[in-house]
């Protein structure tokens, strides 16, 4: 689970966090979903690397449809911003217990760019591709091949960030 936060942190050290740029929200799910932070909330890296730091590993069950319903509204039931990418990177370590298709189909249908990264073994790899945007957002590691993975995460989101015009 560690390893999971710190590819998280990785990630959002580059990005350039504030009020007027990029902003980062973040929801844990396991049985259920659970609020961390919304958009705009944290406005600065430092900030969000706390909050990050304070998170504590949930026990349960694997739900990820019910958690991209709850990521929809939680952090993308606002109308987007001109100009404003909504990314979503999902992390997960297991099969989800629920029917995914039609929460994620909602929440793309919003203008989400959805990135899954499955890690370990017990994933379904048709159900990782339902929840992604399309194949070449779906990316299957062990924990230890997280690190590297973060290099091509971010590049892909930073292309995705660059203003436009």
């Amino acid at each position: 689970f560690r390893l999971m936060l710190r590819f998280v942190k990785s990630i959002v050290v580059t990005l350039p966090v504030s009020r007027t740029q990029s902003r980062v929200g973040a929801v844990l799910f396991s049985t259920n979903p659970f609020p961390l932070f919304r958009f705009g909330q944290l406005n600065t890296i430092t900030h969000v690397q706390q909050a990050i730091d304070s998170i504590r590993y949930p026990r349960g069950k694997t739900y990820i449809g019910k958690a991209l319903a709850y990521t929809r509204r939680f952090l993308f039931d606002r109308r987007r911003q001109r100009n404003r990418k909504r990314v979503l990177i999902m992390l997960t370590d297991g099969i989800s217990q629920d029917r995914v298709g039609r929460q994620a189909s909602l929440l793309k249908a919003k203008g989400v760019e959805v990135f899954v990264v499955g890690i370990g073994r017990a994933l379904k790899r048709r159900q990782l591709l339902q929840i992604a945007t399309d194949r070449n957002h779906v990316s299957v590691v062990s924990f230890r091949g997280l690190a590297a993975l973060s290099k091509m995460i971010r590049s892909k989101i930073c292309q995705l960030v660059q203003p436009t015009g």
